[in-house]
């Protein structure tokens, strides 16, 4: 970093220090409360007990929490810890094995990935609502869930925007680990991700991989790792999307992410409090895709695959929120999704 750049980052910290002041600290809390919704009742209504609904409580957590975190240009390796869902939400720990045996052969396959400053105990408490919240949708069509969990919880500095810098490109990192997962699972599976803030970044550079593009130095035709963009059929939903709304644009960042993409659905909030401030997070952030959508030179950019990414504007709904919890309290934002997580439509 030349002098410039570290004087205007340095900038950057201190503009961003002081805006912080004027903002809830929301990404200090692990599972904030849902803010009040902004349109009415019958339009936005928060998630009764839906247990009743759900026919049975079963999903796995994969964890590379114990994972490296950091290569220079070496193929990321790792056995995952995995774990398996009781009635009531804990866990018990199980065996890759029994996972892939365990996939229900006549149903999608769904991924979610967690964003950045969630502890262990939020992704049990997030994983157990976000699975009501996901099958209360759809109760009647099968679906297999799985949730990719990192080490995200991590404050090396105690600086906000240096720490969320770090674990950006830990996240982007992750999308190694999550395509390993991946090409662990039954081939020909219909498989839709579900990412949240950084999560979306996991899930960018993860299809960005599979379409063949490198992450950080890496490809996965260097590591032998092969995944049929033919034989599988991706579907993926961004939330709280914390990614510049250029990177998946041909030949940016994530520019091979959708190459193997059927369709892409961006939950756009406009609203999103923290992501307001995404842009002064580093010294060549643009805006949050999910506060601004594709944008017209973004749709421009993408010539053809413009047909496969769909915004749908959530502001109304979540309002300022930005964690996951203000998301999964509203029912009709599941219900919404449904096409891209279950595959519904051809």
């Amino acid at each position: 970093m030349n002098l410039l750049q570290s004087q205007f980052m340095q900038l950057k910290v201190l503009t961003f220090c002081c805006l912080l002041l004027f903002i809830t600290p929301g990404y200090a809390q692990s599972v904030p409360p849902a803010p009040a919704c902004d349109t009415p009742a019958a339009e936005c209504l928060n998630t009764p007990d839906c247990v009743s609904c759900v026919p049975e409580i079963n999903y796995w957590v994969v964890s590379s929490r114990c994972c490296i975190q950091k290569s220079k240009c070496c193929c990321p390796c790792c056995e995952f810890d995995v774990y398996h869902s009781n009635s009531v939400g804990s866990v018990t720990e199980q065996s890759m094995e029994s996972l892939v045996q365990s996939i229900h052969p006549e149903a999608p396959i769904c991924i979610m990935v967690h964003g950045s400053f969630v502890d262990w105990d939020s992704v049990l408490n997030d994983s157990y609502n976000t699975y009501l919240w996901l099958r209360s949708a759809a109760p009647q069509m099968p679906l297999n869930v799985i949730f990719f969990t990192w080490p995200s919880d991590e404050m090396k500095t105690r600086i906000i925007p240096i720490d969320v810098n770090i674990l950006g490109k830990r996240a982007e990192y992750n999308g190694h680990y999550l395509t390993r997962l991946i090409a662990k699972l039954p081939e020909h599976h219909q498989i839709s991700m579900l990412g949240h803030s950084h999560g979306a970044r996991t899930v960018a550079s993860a299809m960005h991989l599979i379409g063949g593009g490198s992450v950080q130095g890496v490809s996965l035709q260097d590591c032998g790792i092969h995944i049929c963009c033919r034989c599988r059929h991706f579907r993926i939903v961004f939330a709280a999307a914390a990614i510049n709304h250029n990177w998946l644009n041909p030949g940016d960042r994530y520019g091979c992410g959708l190459n193997c993409t059927d369709c892409l659905i961006n939950l756009r909030n406009h609203k999103d409090r923290i992501l307001l401030f995404y842009p002064i997070l580093a010294p060549i952030s643009r805006r949050a895709l999910a506060r601004t959508g594709f944008t017209y030179l973004d749709r421009r950019a993408l010539g053809s695959d413009v047909n496969r990414v769909h915004d749908i504007d959530v502001s109304e709904c979540v309002g300022a929120g930005h964690m996951f919890p203000n998301y999964y309290s509203h029912p009709e934002i599941a219900e919404t999704i449904v096409p891209a997580i279950y595959f519904q439509n051809p």
